[in-house]
């Protein structure tokens, strides 16, 4: 019973933690945040968050995974078997839209992330664990499905390779939504940047469609 008590004390804490650390991290960004600042919004002390985590480094590479997961569930809830491959890519990249639309914080920390950790030399061990998370994970898993669903069906064309177009309509639609999360919009502009990933979902459907 005692022991228990102390799991979920200690399941607890961790969560506060990095929940507090997601909230700091998207108001201020995480390159202006320090430990201090978590614990104390946390109601934890520094002793605690290394109980956790040995780095700041280790709860930033947490968040980035838990939003990357948070992600990918949002986006698949309406994918059902009974949909061709087109329906549902087409539902994927909507519903992909409307996160990024919900959570623009969220796609300005992944493009931090990726620029602070992706291109400098940062912690090797925390590098590889990440690696072996999307390795783990197939962040482009959810479009290669559709996508050999669709050549099955017949509803995408048979000539697509999956293994590459995949990547390349994740990472062109992700550049695209941390664009216009972090481009402040004119007003003049409003209308052209919020139709935008719409139009671009469109040449996507239109180019993979039989």
């Amino acid at each position: 019973m005692n022991e228990n008590w102390q799991q979920a004390v200690k399941n607890k804490n961790r969560e506060e933690l990095i929940t507090s650390g997601k909230q700091l991290f998207m108001k201020n960004s995480f390159l202006s945040v320090n430990i201090h600042d978590i614990c104390k919004s946390a109601g934890v002390s520094r002793v605690t968050f290394y109980k956790h985590f040995p780095s700041m480094d280790d709860l930033i590479f947490e968040i980035q995974m838990e939003i990357l997961q948070d992600m990918t569930e949002f986006i698949m809830r309406e994918v059902t078997p009974e949909m061709n491959g087109l329906m549902q890519l087409e539902s994927i990249l909507n519903l992909w839209i409307e996160y990024a639309r919900v959570h623009p914080e969220y796609f300005k920390f992944i493009l931090l992330f990726d620029l602070h950790y992706e291109s400098y030399n940062s912690n090797q061990d925390l590098k590889q664990r990440y690696a072996e998370f999307i390795h783990k994970n197939k962040e482009q898993h959810f479009l290669s499905d559709a996508l050999r669903s669709g050549i099955r069906d017949g509803s995408l064309k048979a000539d697509i390779d999956p293994f590459r177009t995949a990547p390349f309509i994740f990472t062109s639609m992700m550049g695209l939504l941390q664009k216009l999360s972090i481009t402040a919009i004119k007003a003049e502009d409003s209308y052209q940047n919020q139709q935008m990933p719409e139009q671009f979902v469109s040449m996507i459907l239109q180019y993979l469609r039989e």
